[in-house]
């Protein structure tokens, strides 16, 4: 096998690595301030895949299906932390996981109705085909577009958790919760900011990954399984943790699929539990976090 076989292969597992850190940075920002483990994630995120790809069929335009998607998914989120998320008890994780895992169900159940059972294929954009040259060698267009957009995403949500006073109050909610509420400052509204903010994550997540994947009612939870997995090696609420072991799984699940196709989805639980063992908060986690 060549260098520009393992560099297309590489390039390949940090694609997919990215769409990874954006679904479990939604997942971890959730999860660390609200101590919410979200299960209606991944159908969140194949709610903004089908609507992007309505939206790309009649214009054409992957940014308006994107920013159409964001818009969609984040009113339903802000609908799931108001009126449903907000009313049950945060300590009572067992009820966090039966109502996000119901949520689930309806929401994949509502995109059968609209979108049908059958999977739907999502083309590439004209403007994402051919390949772009990176001297080693030629890669898509679209998949280095894919890896771009997710730096900027990551790059969006680090300068607003370190340069607004939203993110300040975030940072400091998910280390004492307590704290910002002596401060005056009502908790309850930076819940509801966080969640809009991990689903907007999702949609983004779901656009780009469309192309790659094409859309089907069971692509949310292919996708969730594995960023799970990411949030619990990265650490729970640890946004570095997720951005590496994102990349990282990435890597490991497409380079396994080439040398050893059929360990490719067992060793990343391989690798979770070793990291465990090892490290039982993550690699970025803290005791504090995982409890």
């Amino acid at each position: 096998m060549s260098v520009d076989f393992w560099a297309t292969q590489f390039l390949n597992g940090v694609t997919l690595g990215m769409i990874f850190v954006l679904v479990a940075l939604g997942l971890s920002l959730i999860f660390g301030i609200m101590h919410v483990v979200n299960f209606a994630h991944g159908d969140l995120l194949l709610v903004g895949t089908y609507v992007s790809l309505s939206v790309f069929l009649l214009t054409e335009s992957l940014l308006l299906g994107v920013i159409v998607a964001m818009l969609a998914v984040g009113v339903l989120g802000f609908v799931l932390e108001y009126f449903i998320l907000r009313r049950v008890d945060h300590e009572n994780v067992l009820l966090q996981l039966l109502v996000t895992f119901g949520v689930a169900e309806i929401i994949r159940e509502l995109v059968q109705l609209r979108w049908g059972p059958v999977g739907m294929n999502y083309p590439v954009p004209d403007w994402g085909r051919g390949n772009v040259d990176l001297l080693v060698t030629g890669y898509p267009l679209y998949r280095t577009f894919v890896i771009v957009a997710g730096i900027v995403c990551v790059a969006a949500v680090y300068l607003f958790l370190t340069r607004t006073d939203y993110g300040l109050v975030v940072r400091a909610g998910s280390h004492d919760r307590d704290l910002v509420r002596t401060l005056g400052i009502d908790i309850r509204r930076i819940f509801t900011l966080v969640f809009v903010i991990g689903c907007l994550l999702a949609a983004v997540a779901g656009t780009l990954v469309g192309p790659l994947r094409s859309a089907n009612p069971e692509l949310g939870v292919e996708l969730l399984i594995p960023a799970f997995v990411v949030v619990i090696v990265g650490g729970m609420g640890s946004f570095t943790g997720s951005i590496v072991a994102g990349l990282f799984i990435g890597l490991v699940i497409t380079l396994t699929g080439v040398v050893f196709p059929p360990a490719q989805d067992a060793v990343i639980y391989a690798f979770m539990a070793v990291v465990l063992l090892v490290r039982p908060h993550g690699l970025f986690g803290t005791p504090q976090e995982a409890h």
